[in-house]
């Protein structure tokens, strides 16, 4: 692990593990060396869950800068790969939405915020259903 300040290589690295380097910097709150690694991740046209990762957590360093518009793209790009998130974009758009809020769009803010909630309610109901199918086979 490297000093808090340091700067990592960036040459040779894959994208996965550039990823962990962003979401050091973005944990320490080096924003700008965030936003650096996520675009060095873009660049090297990783797999697509990478893609959606870097994007989502570059729109996280840009609206820390109160960069709301770069935010907001770099979210919706996220979205768009939702996908391939692990959590199939809930907490992307609540990102989103709580960029539009602090940018005064509460009805953009609401829509986001009420997608969010419905993919966490499909994601619980799954859940729920899996785990009776699971419970089947244990008896």
């Amino acid at each position: 692990m490297q000093e808090e300040g340091e700067t990592v290589e960036i040459e040779g690295k894959t994208a996965e593990d550039l990823l962990l380097v962003g979401e050091e910097y973005l944990a320490e709150g080096r924003f700008e060396d965030a936003i650096n690694v996520y675009k060095e991740i873009v660049k090297k046209e990783p797999r697509l869950p990478t893609t959606a990762k870097a994007c989502n957590d570059c729109g996280v360093a840009y609206a820390s800068l109160e960069q709301y518009e770069m935010a907001i793209g770099f979210f919706n790009a996220a979205l768009n790969l939702k996908q391939y998130l692990m959590d199939e974009g809930i907490s992307t758009y609540y990102n989103l939405g709580q960029v539009y809020k602090i940018a005064g769009d509460d009805e953009k803010a609401k829509e986001c915020f009420k997608r969010g909630d419905t993919l966490k309610q499909e994601h619980k109901r799954r859940d729920e259903e899996a785990r009776r199918t699971f419970s089947s086979f244990s008896e």
